[in-house]
Order: C-alpha cells, then structure tokens, then sequence
C-alpha cells in the first residue's frame, strides 16, 4: 500500500499523510502495465493519459512524447507501451515492442525536416544515467551532443 500526501486532506484532518489505495491501471490498446506494478511509473501515467504531455506520435505499442527539459532543439522520449524497465531486463515477448519502437524512431527520423543527423540514447541502469525505470530512448537532432557538456 502506498501513501501519498495530499495536502488539503492531511490539514482538514490533522494528518501529516493520507493512505490511498492506488488501482492497477487499465488496459491501453489491449497492453497493460505489469501487475507487479501497483504504482505506476510517471512515464505509465503518461502512457495512460493520466499526465498530459505533447505527443508528437502515437501508435498501438509506442508513445513518442517531447522532453520537457529539451537539451537539442528536437529532444523526443520513445516509449514502449508495455512497462519494461530496461534493455537488461527484455523477456522473450517484449522484442516486439522493441521493434515497433525501433520502427517508429526511423519514422521520426524521415520527417526530420530539412533531413538531419540525429542521435538514439537509452540510458539502462542508475550508473548508467537512468532516472526513469521505464525502458525509453531519447531521440535528439538539431545539435551535436559530441561537443561537450551534454548530460540527459
């Protein structure tokens, strides 16, 4: 059980926290996030519009957002549908979901206009930069991160 603080809550009743029983999210496109998961990640309640955020393309399997802290003047974030949590941990059944992901960044990356160079990053692991546990592949154009002082 989680426990989540809502302010006008906890003050109307002398509290400092409120217990809220968070519900498995439903379905999207037939895809659900993993049962384990009772809180989903930010980037599951984006997937589930419980969040807004700009979507620059959608399909059955991937959601393609913009970064809301762009570090290039195209700065999206690929996201696979299904809750995985990095490439490390791929089970038989989610190389699908790779796929389509994969085909939907060589989509973005024809309707880059004019056509440019562009770069594909998944950070997999906290020491590897990964802040959100939600497998997803920054798509970047419009500057070269080669030259120094880039961190996502």
């Amino acid at each position: 059980m989680a426990k989540l603080v809502d302010a006008r809550d906890s003050k109307s009743r002398g509290g400092d926290t409120v217990s809220v029983r968070i519900r498995p999210s439903a379905p999207v496109n037939g895809l659900r996030v993993s049962s384990k998961n009772q809180n989903p990640c930010i980037f599951c309640k984006i997937i589930n519009k419980e969040i807004p955020s700009k979507i620059i393309k959608e399909t059955d399997s991937v959601l393609v957002i913009e970064d809301i802290a762009p570090k290039a003047p195209v700065h999206y974030l690929v996201l696979p549908k299904k809750h995985i949590q990095n490439l490390s941990l791929l089970a038989q059944d989610d190389y699908e979901y790779v796929l389509h992901t994969i085909k939907v960044i060589n989509e973005l990356s024809q309707e880059l206009v004019p056509p440019a160079a562009f770069n594909v990053i998944a950070n997999n692991g906290a020491g590897a930069g990964q802040s959100v546990f939600h497998l997803h592949w920054h798509f970047i154009s419009g500057k070269n991160i080669y030259d120094g002082g880039f961190s996502l």
